[in-house]
C-alpha cells in the first residue's frame, strides 16, 4: 500500500520509524505525525537535490560564506532580503554588478540555492558575462 501511495521514505523506513515512535511514548497521533514528517522531509530532499542538479550550479556556495567584510559597498540587508526570494513571487529581475572578483557568482549561486530550497520551481537564472539576469 506503501508503494501505491508512493510513501518511499515510510516504506523504507517503516520499522525504525516505528521503533523510534515507540521508544518516545507518542500517541497514535504523533507518530502518524512524526511519520508524515519524515516522508515530507525526504521529498524535499529529493526535490532540492534534483532542481540543485537541474541547475547545475558551478560550485556550492551559501551566503552564509560570503565575506561581507571584503565588500564594505554591499549592504548585507540587502542580499538577506533577496534571499527570502519575495522578488521571484512579484515577478522582479535581481541583476548582480561589479568587476571581476566581487563575488557575483558566489553570491547568485547562494541566491539560487535560497530560492530552490524555497520551493520555486519556476526560477530561472542566467549568467552570463558576470551578469545575473
Amino acid at each position: 500500500m506503501l508503494d501505491r501511495l508512493k510513501l518511499t521514505a515510510i516504506r523504507d523506513q517503516l520499522d525504525t520509524l516505528l521503533d523510534e515512535a515507540a521508544r518516545s511514548d507518542m500517541t497514535l497521533r504523533e507518530a502518524l505525525a512524526f511519520l508524515v514528517r519524515r516522508e515530507i522531509a525526504r521529498r524535499d530532499e529529493r526535490r532540492i537535490a534534483m532542481a540543485s542538479k537541474i541547475a547545475q550550479f558551478p560550485f556550492v556556495r551559501e551566503l552564509d560564506g560570503f565575506d561581507f567584510d571584503a565588500q564594505p559597498s554591499l549592504d548585507p540587508r540587502q542580499i538577506r532580503e533577496l534571499a527570502t526570494c519575495r522578488w521571484i513571487a512579484h515577478g522582479d529581475a535581481v541583476l548582480l554588478l561589479g568587476p571581476p572578483g566581487t563575488g557575483k557568482t558566489h553570491l547568485a549561486v547562494a541566491l539560487g540555492r535560497e530560492a530552490i530550497r524555497g520551493v520555486n520551481s519556476s526560477v530561472r537564472l542566467t549568467l552570463s558575462d558576470g551578469l545575473l539576469v
